[in-house]
């Protein structure tokens, strides 16, 4: 069970709260010391021996804790801080304030918590409660002290009770000394009490014990399995299952399995159940994150994985980083289910989202569990069959981390009909995804497939190519409101906020997308009351640009809470740029949808404007190149060399006359950058080829000046080569011939 306190809402987990139980409660001394006796005349006076660094810090403690709860703030503050100055370790600083409340009524964790009311004894006191707090958990899982409150269990109830508490404390870590303890047979005063405090602590001890099971010793098994039965958390019912399948299994055994089955699981359906389905069901479990099945230490920075080592006959732990337990748990189950049943495609395919699901959280750190082992070539290795499952899992969760590995394992060895067998096909559901690397990705993977015939969905791939080539990281919003004030006062906000978005606004939603009808898509849409908000829900059908774009609702202030609550992402038609950037990210966090930064979508540019140059060379592809026409003549002025040149060849592959026309514009042009100029004749001649010539005579005799004049060797041959491959029917040859100057010759 968890508790919360009332700092900062930090959940604290029980094995603090109870660590906080240690202090013992009596009357506390007086605030003035004891009077002493004057020293007599004869006496001759001595100066105090300095106290120890102990007594320090014990009597630091006791004054923070007295003047705390006697109001008086400076002189509390002033021993708190002095107690932080001291730089005690955490456990250290447990023992100070043990010893310091041992003889008093006072909790020193409560004394802490009270303080956080108070502003001057705030910061203090949250600082010290976080040291104390983690001593709490150090001091609880110390094996010796583990050890002497096992011993203390049979002496007396008091002294139960008080070891109990701290046995429940250290919960999990407890277990391994727990079980030497039952094997050992000279303690067999404490067994009773050691089973009693095992259900009583609940569900920590669930994995530890389950890995127990595995034991040679079969009175301990036995005593294992009342135990799982008693505390009664489902973790338990795979292992339970497996064992009890088991064919050489003795029949108490069996029986003993049965009865713990029917307590914890009370429909009776994990009885008949196999072994490999329960183990299935664990994993999805942990990978979900289902409430029980979370780690037990949710805000500490690890939690343990617990093994069962043949050799002690006893468990022991690893612990690995908290953010990645679920997902080495859910691969733990699946791999079980898969050892059971080889056969098993959903175990697979859950085992290998949960691996690479791990690699992500863990940002290139080692699992402790598999040191040595990267997930990526056994998603290669599995193939579409198990690899899809896993990407529809992502698209699910909207996990764009996991879609975006999934995604990459099906482009290196999905065969086309496994990527798009279907309207199901997740590569095809990752389309219409509302992140735009997942799109992307996506559609980088269908284009490279080039199948030959058609599939659901696949006229979608060249624009979200072309999107791509367009994507330079900036972000554009479509702004639709009726009102001319308030739409111009939200577009100047969006223009000239941290984000910088190119705006796109109007009236009506036809208005403003004629405006952008050159934009490649959008990172968000803000509309107003009325017809907008009905215009946009019809268009987003058919315009893939509106596809996963975070909509947010422009309205008067007193109704931004109302439609928050419907579930809706209004901001208030006055919002300044914090309001919008804070409405905007809640938005993208509801759909996956995070933004592009700069690299990347360069990166995805010039993917997208190379995959759009070798498709509209195969003249036979079912896409549609020209689709991307006019992004590609945009492209043809991008700044990129790499998206300028790309789009130049992709261009002059096409079997078209408009793209022939493109190009000319841009090479005859005179602000060409001098380096594109000969890439750029290239792409004319093979133009020219492909659908002869389409040029005007203005462009003809600005391409035969250029040939003529040009100073620049490389740049003169292109430009003659597209000269020649155009066919123009009066005859070019001669002047260009008598035009070259001769040693000894008259022009």
């Amino acid at each position: 069970m968890l508790q919360r306190s009332i700092r900062s809402g930090v959940v604290l987990s029980a094995a603090v709260i109870a660590a906080a139980s240690f202090f013992v409660p009596s009357l506390r001394a007086q605030d003035a010391a004891p009077e002493t006796a004057a020293p007599t005349a004869s006496a001759a006076p001595t100066t105090p021996a300095a106290p120890a660094a102990d007594d320090k810090n014990k009597v630091l403690a006791d004054d923070f804790m007295h003047y705390s709860l006697v109001n008086n703030v400076e002189m509390a503050k002033a021993s708190g801080q002095s107690l932080l100055d001291a730089k005690l370790d955490p456990a250290e600083l447990v023992r100070v304030f043990e010893d310091a409340a041992r003889d008093s009524a006072r909790n020193p964790r409560e004394i802490m918590i009270r303080n956080q009311r108070r502003d001057e004894l705030k910061e203090v006191s949250a600082q010290l409660l976080d040291k104390l707090d983690e001593g709490y958990r150090v001091v609880a899982r110390d094996a010796q002290r583990i050890r002497k409150d096992i011993d203390r269990l049979a002496e007396s109830p008091r002294a139960y009770k008080n070891a109990a508490d701290r046995l429940i404390a250290a919960g999990q870590f407890a277990v391994p000394i727990y079980m030497e303890y039952l094997q050992n047979a000279q303690k067999k005063e404490l067994h009773p009490f050691i089973l009693r405090v095992i259900v009583d602590t609940g569900r920590p001890m669930v994995l530890p014990l389950v890995e127990q099971l595995q034991t040679s010793d079969t009175a301990l098994r036995l005593t294992v399995i009342n135990l799982l039965g008693q505390i009664g958390y489902k973790q338990s019912l795979p292992a339970l299952r497996a064992l009890q399948s088991e064919d050489q299994l003795d029949a108490q055994t069996k029986t003993a399995i049965g009865s713990a089955i029917a307590l914890i699981d009370r429909s009776g359906a994990a009885a008949s159940a196999t072994p490999a389905a329960l183990f299935l069901k664990a994993g999805e479990n942990y990978y979900a994150k289902e409430p029980s099945f979370q780690p037990i230490l949710a805000t500490e920075k690890t939690n343990p994985i617990w093994i069962f080592d043949k050799g002690l006959n006893n468990v022991t732990s690893i612990d690995v980083p908290t953010q990645a337990w679920s997902a080495i748990m859910a691969a733990r189950a699946a791999r079980t289910a898969i050892q059971l049943d080889p056969n098993n495609a959903s175990a697979i395919s859950l085992w290998i989202a949960a691996q690479l699901k791990k690699e992500i959280l863990l940002a290139g750190a080692p699992d402790p569990t598999m040191p040595n082992f990267h997930a990526d070539y056994i998603a290669l290795a599995s193939g579409p069959l198990y690899d899809n499952p896993v990407l529809s899992r992502a698209l699910d969760a909207r996990d764009v981390p996991l879609a975006l590995r999934a995604i990459d394992a099906l482009k290196a060895t999905g065969g086309t009909k496994e990527l798009v067998s279907s309207t199901g096909s997740p590569l095809v559901r990752a389309l219409g995804y509302p992140s735009r690397e997942v799109r992307f990705s996506a559609a980088i993977a269908l284009a490279q497939a080039n199948p030959a015939e058609a599939f659901p969905s696949h006229y979608r791939v060249v624009p979200i190519l072309a999107e791509a080539i367009s994507s330079t990281g900036t972000p554009n919003a479509l702004v639709v409101i009726a009102d001319d004030d308030k739409r111009n006062k939200l577009a100047d906000t969006l223009r000239n906020g941290a984000t910088h978005f190119n705006v796109y606004a109007a009236s009506t939603m036809a208005a403003a997308l004629e405006i952008a009808h050159r934009a490649p898509a959008f990172d968000v849409v803000i509309v107003g009351q009325g017809a907008a908000r009905d215009d946009l829900s019809q268009i987003s059908r058919t315009d893939y640009r509106l596809a996963g774009a975070p909509v947010l609702l422009a309205v008067p202030a007193s109704e931004v809470l109302a439609l928050k609550a419907a579930g809706a992402s209004p901001i208030d038609e006055a919002a300044d740029d914090a309001a919008i950037t804070a409405a905007l990210a809640d938005a993208r966090a509801d759909l996956g949808n995070a933004p592009l930064d700069p690299d990347k979508a360069s990166q995805y540019a010039i993917t997208a404007v190379q995959l759009l140059g070798t498709l509209a060379a195969d003249h036979k592809s079912i896409y549609n190149v020209a689709d991307a026409l006019p992004a590609l003549t945009e492209g043809l002025k991008d700044k990129r060399v790499e998206i300028a040149t790309g789009s130049a060849v992709a261009l002059g592959k096409m079997r078209n006359i408009d793209a022939q026309k493109a190009i000319a514009a841009v090479v005859l042009s005179a602000d060409l950058d001098a380096g594109l100029r000969a890439p750029f004749f290239n792409a004319l001649t093979e133009s020219a080829r492909n659908v002869g010539n389409n040029l005007d005579t203005t462009a003809i005799n600005s391409l035969i000046k250029i040939v003529n004049t040009e100073t620049d060797a490389a740049v003169r041959t292109a430009a003659g080569a597209a000269l020649g491959a155009l066919n123009i029917p009066s005859n070019q040859a001669a002047p260009l011939i008598l035009a070259q100057p001769v040693a000894g010759t008259a022009k």
